[in-house]
């Protein structure tokens, strides 16, 4: 029996039990989007020719941050907003085939990433699912603003990136709003 716009979920919980869940709330804020969308003629290609690595925090909506709009650059998000294997390759992509010749990487003051210790993200997902967490291995932040300059500096050292690629590195100040750049 479901409404309009009701969507069903189903997802593992504790020990594999099935869940259920609604993002009907979901579905009705996304039916007030459609009825005002306008971007329908925007072009997949970034018009700043820019791409943001950042964190997934809530905290960021990375487009009002930097006074971009729908359609101004790309955005990649992950915890702590790290470059990875897997990153890199989406970046050099984006790079060379989407035209995104700068390249931001932008972490923020107070990241989970870098307050975590991996033994307590390990604690969480043991206590939070029964299963035994000690060879899972996510990527948490010892030295926020040392982890930032490498992953600027890995990138502006890849030979994959096109030349005229400019890389730069940034923090968000989640108090205030304010974005610094490294290196300025």
């Amino acid at each position: 029996n479901l409404k309009k716009h009701q969507v069903p979920v189903r997802c593992r919980g504790i020990k594999g039990k099935i869940m259920t869940g609604d993002f009907s709330d979901i579905a009705d804020s996304n039916a007030e989007f459609v009825s005002a969308f306008t971007g329908q003629n925007v072009p997949g290609l970034p018009a700043k020719k820019m791409l943001l690595l950042t964190c997934m925090d809530c905290r960021i909506i990375p487009h009002q941050v930097l006074g971009m709009s729908i359609g101004d650059m790309k955005v990649i998000r992950n915890g702590g907003g790290q470059l990875n294997s897997a990153v890199e390759s989406d970046i050099i992509v984006a790079n060379n085939v989407l035209d995104c010749d700068q390249i931001l990487i932008m972490q923020h003051t107070q990241c989970g990433m870098a307050a975590a210790t991996l033994e307590s993200v390990r604690e969480s997902v043991q206590a939070n699912t029964g299963v035994d967490a000690s060879q899972f291995t996510p990527s948490v932040i010892e030295n926020q603003m040392a982890k930032l300059t490498h992953d600027v500096e890995t990138l502006r050292n890849n030979p994959m990136l096109k030349s005229n690629a400019v890389v730069q590195g940034a923090m968000y100040h989640v108090e205030t709003g304010k974005v610094d750049f490294i290196g300025e």
